[in-house]
Order: structure tokens, then C-alpha cells, then sequence
């Protein structure tokens, strides 16, 4: 009797370790896991994180889709047209533009649009709505929009000879806005490559326009602005040439943000512009007429309407139109 006892003791005490063994296994299990699982989850974040970062900044550096193909070359390629690192932003942009030297000869109120007449006489702040890169799908939206709330804009456009392309430069004409250049390829590497080829660059856009609508464009915008850091040729010998040229460039002051890369929504573009054009008596916006831009289309109509309940004068670009320019004209002789 006294043997077999013994032997049940030991037996419940070898049980009993072997069973406690599990339990501290099973907790050195959970605590390593409670350690391990959130430091992987962490370290894949930050690797997600990093890797959202490379293409946000590699977004921030598209104006559009030019910018893509150059940039392109380079990530292939990285970050802003600028905004957003930006080409469009990398420069300063001014509030206010000095006065030409020179005004443009005073014409009979007969000879001038009810657009110029306005430019000249009013009081009150001026609000320029500008469209680069079209045309493109959302091309006629846009106008629709402009159509219904009686406004006119200017569009910098690109080269294009579908004959979709070439309707809307038709369209955009006769209903009263002003047709300006972009650039033919806006192809950066291409049109900044020398000054040669920026002549003929703009002679070709120049005279596709023509041929489309019968107005010969006086008005550009440098891709990238005329702050662009891409030119390999002096963006100041360019300068001269549209001086030669009688073609007078257009930078910008207030963005609805649509070439920063970051998604915002219509009301937070509105937000944008109203934000910029507070600072500046004469406002030039930069907004982008491409396939990827639906939400500036959605965004226009609140934004008229927000401009114009706060007593803004919206115009196109006319001869009487003050440039902003982040290289002023005045400083190349």
C-alpha cells in the first residue's frame, strides 16, 4: 500500500511539470507573437508609407501629361509641376505684377468687347480662369459649364489634329474665349532642348491654330511656367523670342490644385482658388484640361458661382490683360 502511493505521487508531480512547461511554452508563444506580429505590421507600413511617399513626390513634379513623359525618363522618374518637389511651384509665385512700361494704345470703346470694355473700367477683382493641356474628353464639358453661367476663360493648349481636337479650338473661339499656346508636343525634353527647337515648336502649334480657326494666337504659357527648372536653353533667350514674336506669356497666382498629385475633392479645389485669388487684385488660375482632371470639371460650376456671389470679375486674356509672369518680360532686354 505505502509503494503504491509513492508511485501515484510522483506520477501527479511529473504530470504536474510537464503540464506547467506547456503553459509557460504557450505563453512565451503569445508574448513573442504580441511582439513579433505588431513589429512586422509595422516595419510593412513603413514600407508602404515609403513607397506612397516616392509616388506622391514623383506626382508632385507632373504639370501634366508632358511632364509624365519627361519626368518619365528619370524614374522611369519624380516629383511636382510642380506643386506640387514642383516645377510649376518651385518658383515664387508674385502677388502683384508691376505695370508695363508701356501700356497698349487706348482703343474706341466701339472696337473693344464688352469682355475689354469690363477689363478696363472696372473697380473691382479680376478672376482669369485658365485651362492648360486640352483639349482633351472633358473639353466640352468645360465649355458647356462656361456656356451656362455666361462666362469666358482661355485655354492654353496643346497640339492636336484629331477632328474631335480640331472642333473644340473651333468651338472655343467662337463662343468667345481666348485660344492661347501651350506648347505643340509638351514634350519638355523636346521643346527645351534648344532654342531652335522651342522656335519651331511654337511656329507649329502657332499655325495649326490658324489653319483651324482663322485667329492667329498672340498668348503663352511656358509648360512648367516661365520658372520651370527642365530648360536646358535660357529660358530668358525664349523670352526674347515671343518679345520678337509680339506673343506675350502667362504664369499664374492661385491654383485649384489639380496638378499636385493629391486627390482633392471639387469643393476643396474651390476652397483652393478662393484661397489664392483673395491675395491678388489681378488672379491668374491655373487649372488643367485632361483625361485625368474630372474633378475640375465637377468642381467649376460651385466655383463660378462662389467667385462670382463674392463680387470677382471673371475675364478671359485680351490684349488689356496685366501679365503675371514669375520672370517678368521687363527684366530681358
Amino acid at each position: 500500500m505505502t509503494v503504491k502511493r509513492e508511485y501515484n505521487h510522483k506520477d501527479w508531480e511529473n504530470y504536474r511539470r510537464k503540464r506547467v512547461g506547456r503553459i509557460k511554452q504557450f505563453i512565451v508563444v503569445i508574448v513573442c507573437l504580441l511582439l513579433v506580429v505588431p513589429t512586422v505590421c509595422c516595419a510593412m507600413m513603413t514600407l508602404k508609407v515609403h513607397r506612397l511617399e516616392k509616388q506622391v513626390r514623383s506626382l508632385i513634379e507632373i504639370h501634366d501629361e508632358e511632364y509624365q513623359k519627361y519626368l518619365k525618363g528619370k524614374k522611369e522618374e519624380g516629383a511636382a509641376f510642380n506643386e506640387p518637389s514642383s516645377i510649376i511651384y518651385a518658383a515664387e509665385v508674385e502677388k502683384e505684377q508691376e505695370e508695363p512700361e508701356s501700356e497698349p494704345v487706348m482703343a474706341e470703346a466701339a472696337d473693344l468687347t464688352p469682355e475689354e470694355l469690363l477689363e478696363q473700367n472696372t473697380e473691382k477683382k479680376k478672376v482669369y480662369l485658365t485651362f492648360d493641356d486640352g483639349p482633351s474628353q472633358y473639353s466640352n464639358e468645360l465649355l458647356n459649364v462656361l456656356k451656362k453661367y455666361n462666362v469666358k476663360a482661355t485655354f492654353f493648349v496643346i497640339g492636336k489634329t484629331d477632328k474631335e481636337s480640331l472642333k473644340i479650338y473651333k468651338r472655343i473661339v467662337e463662343e468667345g474665349h481666348t485660344l492661347a499656346m501651350h506648347s505643340y508636343t509638351h514634350k519638355y525634353d523636346v521643346i527645351y532642348k534648344s532654342l531652335d527647337n522651342f522656335k519651331k515648336d511654337i511656329e507649329k502649334l502657332s499655325n495649326l491654330l490658324y489653319e483651324a480657326t482663322g485667329v492667329r494666337p498672340k498668348y503663352y504659357r511656358f509648360p512648367g511656367g516661365s520658372s520651370n527648372q527642365v530648360s536646358k536653353v535660357s529660358v530668358k533667350k525664349c523670352i526674347s523670342y515671343l518679345k520678337e514674336k509680339g506673343i506675350t506669356y502667362f504664369d499664374w497666382n492661385a491654383v485649384n490644385g489639380d496638378a499636385t498629385g493629391k486627390k482633392y475633392t471639387a469643393k476643396q479645389m474651390v476652397a483652393n482658388v478662393m484661397e489664392g485669388v483673395s491675395k491678388n487684385n489681378n488672379s491668374m488660375v491655373l487649372m488643367h484640361d485632361t483625361v485625368s482632371k474630372d474633378t475640375t470639371v465637377k468642381s467649376l460650376p460651385s466655383l463660378i458661382k462662389k467667385l462670382k456671389k463674392e463680387g470677382y470679375v471673371l475675364l478671359p486674356i485680351t490684349d488689356y490683360t496685366k501679365p503675371v509672369q514669375h520672370v517678368k518680360a521687363e527684366s530681358v532686354k
